[in-house]
Protein backbone atom coordinates (compact mmCIF):
# COMPACT_ATOMS: atom_id res chain seq x y z
CA UNK A 1 0.00 0.00 0.00
CA UNK A 2 1.36 3.45 -1.03
CA UNK A 3 2.16 6.21 1.48
CA UNK A 4 0.17 9.79 1.30
CA UNK A 5 2.89 10.68 4.19
CA UNK A 6 4.71 13.66 2.48
CA UNK A 7 5.81 17.23 3.73
CA UNK A 8 2.27 18.95 2.30
CA UNK A 9 0.65 16.06 4.42
CA UNK A 10 2.56 16.62 7.44
CA UNK A 11 2.68 20.38 7.49
CA UNK A 12 -1.12 20.18 7.05
CA UNK A 13 -1.71 18.56 9.94
CA UNK A 14 0.43 20.33 12.15
CA UNK A 15 -1.23 23.38 11.33
CA UNK A 16 -4.85 21.26 12.22
CA UNK A 17 -3.42 20.02 15.18
CA UNK A 18 -1.85 23.28 16.74
CA UNK A 19 -5.24 24.97 15.76
CA UNK A 20 -7.41 22.95 17.39
CA UNK A 21 -5.18 22.62 20.49
CA UNK A 22 -5.30 26.71 21.09
CA UNK A 23 -9.27 26.52 20.54
CA UNK A 24 -9.52 24.01 23.08
CA UNK A 25 -7.23 25.93 25.29
CA UNK A 26 -9.02 29.20 24.65
CA UNK A 27 -12.02 27.64 25.39
CA UNK A 28 -11.42 26.06 28.66
CA UNK A 29 -9.67 28.77 29.90
CA UNK A 30 -10.89 32.11 28.59
CA UNK A 31 -14.50 33.83 28.77
CA UNK A 32 -15.80 33.66 25.23
CA UNK A 33 -17.75 36.99 25.56
CA UNK A 34 -20.38 37.91 22.67
CA UNK A 35 -19.14 39.90 19.62
CA UNK A 36 -20.77 43.11 21.15
CA UNK A 37 -18.84 42.78 24.37
CA UNK A 38 -16.00 40.11 23.49
CA UNK A 39 -14.47 38.35 26.34
CA UNK A 40 -10.18 37.88 26.31
CA UNK A 41 -11.13 33.94 24.48
CA UNK A 42 -13.20 35.48 21.68
CA UNK A 43 -9.66 36.10 19.58
CA UNK A 44 -8.08 33.16 20.47
CA UNK A 45 -10.61 31.08 19.55
CA UNK A 46 -11.17 32.76 16.24
CA UNK A 47 -7.70 32.93 14.64
CA UNK A 48 -7.82 28.98 15.81
CA UNK A 49 -10.48 28.15 14.17
CA UNK A 50 -9.27 29.91 10.98
CA UNK A 51 -6.15 28.13 11.39
CA UNK A 52 -7.57 24.79 12.22
CA UNK A 53 -10.11 25.08 8.60
CA UNK A 54 -7.00 26.36 6.57
CA UNK A 55 -5.34 22.82 7.95
CA UNK A 56 -7.89 21.27 6.74
CA UNK A 57 -7.94 22.57 3.01
CA UNK A 58 -4.37 22.35 3.47
CA UNK A 59 -5.13 18.45 3.53
CA UNK A 60 -7.42 18.09 1.19
CA UNK A 61 -5.07 19.95 -1.57
CA UNK A 62 -2.12 17.85 -0.27
CA UNK A 63 -3.97 14.58 -0.82
CA UNK A 64 -5.53 15.49 -4.11
CA UNK A 65 -2.40 16.16 -5.55
CA UNK A 66 -1.03 12.85 -4.53
CA UNK A 67 2.70 13.46 -4.57
CA UNK A 68 5.42 11.33 -3.63
CA UNK A 69 5.56 10.17 -0.68
CA UNK A 70 8.91 11.82 1.01
CA UNK A 71 11.15 11.88 3.75
CA UNK A 72 9.86 13.76 6.04
CA UNK A 73 12.89 15.28 8.68
CA UNK A 74 12.43 17.89 11.18
CA UNK A 75 14.39 21.14 10.42
CA UNK A 76 16.15 21.96 13.98
CA UNK A 77 18.63 24.68 12.84
CA UNK A 78 15.69 27.17 11.87
CA UNK A 79 13.71 25.40 14.89
CA UNK A 80 16.61 26.55 17.50
CA UNK A 81 17.53 29.76 15.94
CA UNK A 82 13.96 31.50 15.80
CA UNK A 83 13.28 29.68 19.30
CA UNK A 84 16.32 31.65 20.46
CA UNK A 85 16.05 34.73 18.78
CA UNK A 86 12.32 35.06 20.75
CA UNK A 87 13.97 34.38 23.75
CA UNK A 88 17.09 36.71 22.71
CA UNK A 89 14.38 39.54 22.53
CA UNK A 90 12.60 38.53 25.64
CA UNK A 91 16.08 38.87 27.72
CA UNK A 92 16.61 42.11 25.98
CA UNK A 93 13.85 43.98 25.83
CA UNK A 94 13.64 45.22 29.04
CA UNK A 95 17.37 46.23 29.18
CA UNK A 96 17.19 47.83 25.87
CA UNK A 97 14.16 48.46 24.82
CA UNK A 98 11.61 47.43 21.60
CA UNK A 99 14.23 48.97 18.77
CA UNK A 100 17.36 46.64 19.45
CA UNK A 101 15.36 43.67 20.51
CA UNK A 102 13.08 43.64 17.21
CA UNK A 103 16.54 43.95 15.25
CA UNK A 104 18.10 41.56 17.12
CA UNK A 105 15.38 39.29 17.37
CA UNK A 106 14.68 39.43 13.28
CA UNK A 107 19.20 38.66 12.82
CA UNK A 108 19.16 36.16 14.39
CA UNK A 109 16.09 34.37 13.33
CA UNK A 110 16.42 35.37 9.59
CA UNK A 111 19.92 33.05 10.07
CA UNK A 112 17.42 29.79 9.36
CA UNK A 113 17.61 30.90 5.97
CA UNK A 114 21.02 30.29 4.15
CA UNK A 115 20.26 31.85 0.95
CA UNK A 116 19.67 35.19 2.31
CA UNK A 117 22.37 37.56 2.08
CA UNK A 118 23.73 39.39 4.98
CA UNK A 119 22.66 42.88 3.63
CA UNK A 120 19.32 41.30 2.91
CA UNK A 121 19.07 40.10 6.61
CA UNK A 122 19.77 44.02 7.87
CA UNK A 123 17.34 45.49 5.55
CA UNK A 124 14.86 43.37 6.71
CA UNK A 125 15.78 43.83 10.55
CA UNK A 126 15.60 47.50 9.71
CA UNK A 127 12.76 47.47 7.86
CA UNK A 128 10.47 45.21 10.71
CA UNK A 129 11.37 47.20 13.42
CA UNK A 130 10.31 50.59 11.73
CA UNK A 131 6.65 49.18 11.49
CA UNK A 132 7.52 47.20 14.74
CA UNK A 133 7.67 50.95 16.36
CA UNK A 134 5.46 52.55 14.27
CA UNK A 135 3.12 50.63 14.66
CA UNK A 136 3.17 50.19 18.44
CA UNK A 137 3.85 53.16 19.36
CA UNK A 138 2.52 55.59 16.86
CA UNK A 139 -0.25 54.16 15.65
CA UNK A 140 -2.03 51.96 18.71
CA UNK A 141 -0.48 54.24 21.03
CA UNK A 142 1.00 51.52 23.25
CA UNK A 143 3.49 52.96 25.77
CA UNK A 144 6.94 51.03 24.99
CA UNK A 145 10.01 52.03 25.34
CA UNK A 146 11.70 52.49 22.07
CA UNK A 147 15.36 52.97 22.88
CA UNK A 148 15.63 52.01 26.72
CA UNK A 149 16.68 55.52 28.56
CA UNK A 150 16.49 57.12 25.35
CA UNK A 151 13.33 57.48 23.87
Amino acid sequence: MRSIWSKDVATAVLIIVLGVAVLLYAQGHYKFGSFRSPGPGLFPVLVSGVLAVVGVGLLIQALMQGTAPEDVRFAWRPFILILGAIAVFAVTYPVTGVAPSVFLMVIISSYSDNKLPLKNKVLLASIVTVIAVVLFTMILGVRLPVIAGVW
